[in-house]
């Protein structure tokens, strides 16, 4: 078996072998700030304003994120959620409740078929969870399923319930962007303003210039090989990318990714890596985030379906690599191949 987790040095290149982010230099110079979050890298380049202020407070506010959403830290509400499963409510703070409301919102748009923060016993059995890879029998699988959907969930403002004693949440499908998303908040309310702001946060991108900056360079990375395989060009915008090239093993000579499809409870196959930018909107960072998953784990004719929901919560296009290595575009943005650059 060969085991992959590989992504953490092509992050400083091509942002975790997701997606590079190209930008002009201006005056003055850039400061980059690079620190290690969320078993990922964070990278953090801001130009002008007090910007290694700027950048260290921004690295707190997703150190926060993770203390709160953590799968593993002891003492984060998911921890504590998944150790009163089956027991009963857990107090939690709106912070969190809001975000659980966020992830199943997008879950209710596909009725959790391609995305579900409850999925995570079977990603355990697979070994996405402990990094000791291997490949389930069928009925381990489908009995854990039983288990694994968000119907075992039940969500207040100010409480959490898991109804199965077996059931986990993990919110590593949607935290990073949401770390975006309070970054993003933070940014606005400072003075002066900074010039422009971009931040990777493993493969998920903030392009910020308070509304100044339209023409962002985003190169998608090549799924199966070096470098890029073409643009596209954006305001400022969260990006978020999922591919199966992230995290995986390899058994047999087949591949198993870790973005696990909650309708199988199999790693999904049907895509290489899905692009999504979603416009610069409180939560959108989140949801796209989450949407990557949603778009990964679907046909290219439900993508074309899901594709007007997604718009309704703020999706300015969609870059998909199929399974197959063909690469198509949802939404009114131009994908420019770098053959023909």
């Amino acid at each position: 078996m060969r085991k992959v987790i590989a992504p953490v040095v092509a992050l400083i290149v091509i942002g975790v072998g997701l997606a590079a982010l190209f930008v002009s230099h201006t005056s003055p110079e850039p400061i980059t700030s690079t620190y290690f979050l969320m078993d990922t890298v964070l990278t953090i380049k801001t130009t002008g304003g007090d910007a290694a202020t700027i950048n260290e407070h921004l690295y707190a506010l997703a150190s926060n994120v993770d203390s709160m959403t953590s799968y593993y830290k002891s003492g984060s509400e998911t921890v504590r959620v998944n150790a009163a499963a089956g027991k009963g409510p857990v107090p939690v703070s709106p912070e969190y409740a809001a975000l659980l409301k966020a992830a199943v919102a997008v879950e209710a748009i596909d009725h959790g078929r391609t995305f579900d923060i409850a999925i995570s016993p079977v990603s355990s059995l697979w070994g996405f969870t402990t990094k000791d890879y291997r490949v389930p029998a069928a009925k381990e699988i489908s009995d854990t399923l039983a288990y694994s959907h968000s119907d075992q969930l039940v969500l207040s403002d100010t409480t959490v319930q898991l109804r199965d004693s077996r059931a986990r949440i993990d919110l590593g499908g949607i935290a990073k962007g949401y770390s975006l998303d309070v970054m993003e908040e933070y940014l606005r309310t400072v003075e002066p303003q900074p010039l422009q702001v971009n931040i990777n946060f493993g493969g998920n991108l903030l392009l910020y210039s308070g509304g100044r900056k339209h023409d962002w360079k985003i190169g998608i990375q090549d799924p199966r090989g070096q470098g890029i395989i073409g643009t596209v060009r954006s305001g400022d915008a969260f990006v978020a990318t999922s591919g199966d090239y992230e995290r995986y093993f390899e058994q047999d000579g087949k591949r198993y990714c870790h973005i696990i499809d909650p309708s199988t409870g199999y790693p999904g196959t049907l895509n290489q890596s899905v692009t999504v930018i979603t416009n610069i909107e409180p939560m959108h960072g989140a949801i796209g985030d989450a949407l990557g998953k949603v778009f990964f784990c679907s046909t290219a004719e439900t993508q074309r379906s899901l594709f007007q929901a997604a718009q309704s919560r703020g999706t300015v296009g969609i870059v998909i690599v199929d399974g197959a290595g063909t690469q198509s575009t949802l939404g009114p943005i131009t994908f420019v191949p770098t053959a023909a650059q």
